[in-house]
């Protein structure tokens, strides 16, 4: 078999890349991870935040289981004995020993603002870095009083509000929840 000189050489030419294709294909690739790469940041940034608003409700929510499990909770009616500072108060939980003992109460379902700051929102295992906020709880007495009777049953309303701060934003939850007297 006898090969024309000119199709041999166009054989070569034919079976590599040329230096254009071969940019061309790199270019292709670097825009495939350049984007992969901007997807995986912005799905990690938004786990964050996901991570960091649950961590916030839960706080909010475990401040709301708080303040229906605290007993008794009788607004109408008075302790039977005198705190440790000598007061006779109403059956609303307080955590009047530990404020005797000279320290902040652990709990205060007391009508008013209570804040505590700071409140850890999330711990980052791996490099412990600390996501924590500011939880402001307002206690009302939204009792409403009866026509007929004149009755007053006592509803007392708590609002907890978590506020933190995760790169540079501010961040709020909030959470509401009504209580009626145990009696």
């Amino acid at each position: 078999m006898i090969f024309n000189n000119h199709y041999i050489h166009s054989a070569r030419s034919a079976a590599g890349f040329t230096l254009v294709e071969a940019v061309f294909a790199i270019t292709l690739i670097g825009i495939g991870v350049a984007g992969s790469l901007t997807a995986l940041t912005k799905a990690n940034s938004i786990a964050s935040m996901s991570r960091n608003s649950t961590g916030a409700q839960t706080v909010a929510q475990n401040e709301i289981d708080r303040f229906l499990a605290y007993q008794p909770f009788n607004p109408q009616k008075m302790n039977p004995t005198a705190d440790c500072d000598g007061v006779v108060r109403i059956q609303v939980p307080k955590d009047y020993p530990s404020i005797c003992a000279g320290k902040a109460p652990t709990y205060d379902l007391t009508v008013g603002t209570h804040v505590v700051n700071p409140v850890a929102i999330y711990k980052e295992p791996a490099t412990g870095v600390i996501v924590s906020g500011t939880m402001t709880t307002v206690i009302q007495d939204v009792s409403p009083t009866y026509a007929p009777t004149g009755a007053v049953v006592p509803v007392y309303r708590a609002t907890v509000t978590v506020d933190y701060t995760y790169l540079n934003r501010t961040y709020k939850t909030t959470m509401s929840v009504l209580r009626v007297s145990d009696i």
